[in-house]
C-alpha cells in the first residue's frame, strides 16, 4: 500500500466525515437544498474513501494459484465502484433534489449559518486537495494535471484528487446559491445550485469511470514507458533487437511485461539461459514497477 496514497485518503476521510457532519446539521437549521446535497455528497465521499482503502488492502495481497500476476487490480475494481457511487449518490440525487426545488420552491432561512459552514468547509477541502497533491507530486513529474489524472494507475490517488477537485467546485456553487438566494431572496436560485453540483458530480463520475474500466480492460501504459522498455532492452549486448513487446499494467504502479528478443548467437544453451537471466534482473532493477516479466528467444 503506498504511503503517499494511504496518507492522502485518510486526510480526504477526516475532511469529509466532519463536512458531512456539520452540512446536515445546517440543512437541518436552514432548510437548504444546496447544502443537502453537499451533505449527501460528503456522505458519499466517506463511503468512498473507505472502499478505497478496502481496495488498497487487497490489492497489497501476494500472488497465489488462482490469481497468479497477484491482486493489483483490487484497487481499480474499488474505484470503479466509487465512480458508481458518485454517479448514483452524489449526481443522480442532487439533479433530482435540485429539479424538485426549482419546481416546488421553499424558502430556506438561517443562511448566515450555510454561508459560514460553506466557507469553513472549503478550507477543509482546500486542506485535503493539497495533502493530495503533494502525495502525487513525485508521480506526476512535470505532467499537468489532467495528464496526469488520464495516465496515471494509481487510481485510488486519481479519485481522491477528482472528489476533492468536485467537492471544492461543488462547495463553491453551493456558497454562489445560497448568496443568490439571500441577496435576491428567490428560493430557486438554492434548487439550481443543488442542479449544477449534480451535473458536476455526474461528470466527474463519468470521467473516473472511463479511465479505471480502460485499466481493467488491460490498459497499456503510456507510449514513452513503452518505448524507454524496449529501448532499455535492445542496450543489453546480448540481445541483437527486440521482435515484439506486450506491456499491462496489472495494478497501482505495476506492469506485467512479455519480451520476445531475438539474442546474438551465443556458445551454449546455458549461456543462452545466462543472457535471459542477466536481461530480466537488469530491466527489473531499471523499472521496479515491473512485477512480472517473461522473456522468450526468437528468431526474425
Amino acid at each position: 500500500m503506498s504511503t503517499g496514497s494511504a496518507r492522502a485518503i485518510a486526510l480526504a476521510l477526516a475532511a469529509n466525515g466532519g463536512i458531512a457532519v456539520s452540512k446536515f446539521g445546517v440543512f437541518l437549521l436552514t432548510g437548504s437544498s444546496s447544502l443537502l446535497t453537499e451533505a449527501i455528497h460528503s456522505t458519499a465521499d466517506c463511503a468512498n474513501q473507505v472502499l478505497l482503502f478496502l481496495g488498497m488492502r487487497q490489492a497489497g495481497k501476494p500472488a497465489g494459484p488462482k490469481h497468479p500476476l497477484g491482486h493489483g487490480q483490487a484497487a481499480f475494481v474499488a474505484s470503479f465502484l466509487v465512480a458508481l457511487l458518485l454517479f448514483t449518490i452524489g449526481g443522480l440525487y442532487s439533479l433530482v433534489e435540485g429539479i424538485h426545488k426549482i419546481r416546488h420552491p421553499e424558502a430556506p432561512h438561517h443562511l448566515g449559518w450555510a454561508v459560514a459552514l460553506l466557507v469553513f468547509a472549503i478550507g477543509l477541502e482546500g486542506a485535503s486537495l493539497r495533502g493530495a497533491l503533494k502525495a502525487a507530486e513525485a508521480e506526476r513529474r512535470g505532467r499537468s494535471l489532467l495528464r496526469y489524472l488520464r495516465q496515471s494507475s494509481s487510481t485510488e490517488l486519481v479519485v481522491v484528487l477528482a472528489e476533492d477537485i468536485a467537492a471544492l467546485v461543488g462547495l463553491v456553487v453551493a456558497l454562489a446559491a445560497v448568496l443568490l438566494t439571500m441577496a435576491t431572496g428567490n428560493p430557486v436560485w438554492d434548487g439550481a445550485g443543488s442542479v449544477a453540483i449534480g451535473l458536476l458530480l455526474i461528470a466527474v463520475a463519468l470521467f473516473v469511470g472511463v479511465e479505471v474500466a480502460s485499466l481493467l480492460m488491460n490498459e497499456a501504459p503510456p507510449l514513452a514507458l513503452r518505448a524507454q522498455l524496449r529501448a532499455a532492452a535492445e542496450e543489453d549486448p546480448a540481445v541483437d533487437r527486440v521482435l515484439h513487446l506486450v506491456a499491462v499494467i496489472v495494478g497501482s504502479d505495476r506492469l506485467m511485461v512479455a519480451l520476445q528478443v531475438q539474442f546474438r548467437d551465443q556458445p551454449s544453451g546455458a549461456a543462452l539461459v545466462a543472457a535471459i537471466d542477466a536481461l530480466e534482473v537488469d530491466l527489473k532493477r531499471r523499472f521496479p514497477q515491473i512485477q512480472h516479466l517473461f522473456v522468450e528467444p526468437d528468431e526474425a
